[in-house]
């Protein structure tokens, strides 16, 4: 596997290699169980706002996980299915995604019949970092992050969007310094101007950067499976319910109970998808206090039964 972890500057990170080893040892040993959803901590930036990474391997591994940066990914020479959040797609290649911050996400590749290498780019980056630009010398800035506070789950860019950058993802990956930085500016620029872009549903990424609805939001997605209230978020977070219920509403536009049941969804997708769990299992195992109140949910975001969901969407895990 090739695997390359750089940031502004040219900076040469191990921090990318290791946790690609540890998401295969976790995936080893994981195998007759279904992955669960785990928070990734992207790393040291050097106090930078942004990280680029490259890897190219014969399989990509899957692993359902998050964290709070946005990340763009383009990915080569490759077919499978892609999940972000509740939605579950195929991709072929190219395929290039916006994930928002803290959406569950993950990308399964099927083995190529040449045995040739997969090619993935993926790029870190905050909103914070954006707006500090934009704040400071960079005003044309404004009007990409005005469109990024507005995107939701994530962004499905079209086939015919993700060939036409495939110069500029080359680029991006041979250049260092300021021109890497230039190039970037100037792919994030192209996004928002898709009129083929898909836009994902979902609860859309906090963006005021309040700590107490961070703070919620990590536990609501390291608990969401078990049994869990508003009173619990508002305690962790050092905040009143009514307080924590306005911050739900002005900044990720949903509420406590929708942000719960998405998360437990898009988790009952992934048990669907890769294990042979019975569904009345993966209903207890994603937090649902009743198959009815599981089968209500699943078929209001997805329209359709979770059994034809599996059918649909089915793709073997890796060997």
């Amino acid at each position: 596997m090739a695997v390359s972890d750089d940031i502004i500057g040219g900076k040469e990170l191990a921090g990318f290699a290791a946790r690609l080893h540890f998401f295969y040892n976790r995936l080893t040993r994981c195998k007759k169980d279904a992955p669960m959803l785990v928070r990734e901590w992207v790393g040291s930036t050097q106090g930078q706002g942004w990280q680029y990474q490259y890897y190219a391997d014969t399989l990509c591994p899957f692993l359902w996980h998050y964290h709070p940066e946005f990340e763009l990914t383009y990915t080569r020479n490759a077919s499978g299915m892609r999940y972000v959040g509740s939605d579950a797609a195929r991709f072929g290649s190219p395929d290039l995604v916006l994930v928002a911050p803290n959406q569950p996400h993950t990308w399964q590749a099927e083995p190529r019949a040449d045995g040739g290498l997969q090619e993935v780019q993926v790029v870190f980056f905050t909103l914070d970092w954006l707006q500090g630009l934009a704040s400071h010398g960079l005003p044309e800035l404004q009007t990409l992050c005005r469109w990024l506070e507005q995107v939701r789950s994530g962004v499905v860019f079209s086939a015919g969007l993700a060939t036409e950058l495939a110069a500029a993802f080359a680029d991006l990956h041979a250049l260092r310094g300021l021109a890497r930085l230039h190039c970037l500016l100037g792919i994030l620029e192209r996004l928002q101007h898709d009129p083929q872009a898909r836009y994902l549903s979902g609860s859309p990424c906090a963006g005021g950067g309040d700590r107490r609805l961070q703070l919620a939001l990590d536990y609501l997605q390291q608990h969401y499976t078990r049994a869990i209230t508003l009173a619990d978020l508002a305690r962790v977070a050092a905040a009143s319910p009514a307080t924590l219920k306005r911050l739900f509403a002005r900044q990720m536009h949903t509420t406590f109970s929708a942000l719960l049941a998405e998360l437990r969804i898009g988790h009952a997708c992934n048990l669907l998808l890769t294990s042979e769990h019975s569904i009345p299992w993966i209903a207890s195992a994603s937090g649902f206090p009743s198959l009815s109140q599981f089968y209500r949910s699943f078929g209001a975001q997805k329209q359709q039964s979770p059994a034809a969901y599996r059918r649909a969407h089915r793709l073997n895990p890796p060997a």
